[in-house]
């Protein structure tokens, strides 16, 4: 990023492993869609703990204001940043 802060198509980052049920689960494949808890958290922080819970998972970073993407991915997170990476937004699967 440059000195004139994030640019407006932050664009893609594809993070990705095998999924695998998490204990939390139950084993059963019933994984996680949402992180309220996120909100407030860096960029970096949050994606290290979605990938904790969802390997399966690729994130798409979006500037604050922009709109959620018209199109349905279940293996898509959006993170929604301010200026100083922090996420605004609750990050959802979708």
């Amino acid at each position: 990023m440059g000195a004139g802060g994030p640019k407006k198509n932050m664009g893609r980052l594809s993070l990705t492993a095998p999924a695998v049920a998490s204990a939390d689960d139950g084993g059963v494949g019933k994984l996680k869609s949402s992180w309220p808890e996120m909100v407030g958290k860096e960029m970096v922080e949050a994606v290290a703990i979605i990938m904790s819970q969802r390997q399966d998972v690729i994130f798409k970073f979006l500037q604050a204001d922009d709109p959620q993407p018209p199109d349905f991915d279940d293996h898509r997170v959006c993170l929604f940043l301010d200026e100083n990476l922090i996420v605004v937004r609750t990050p959802v699967v979708g």
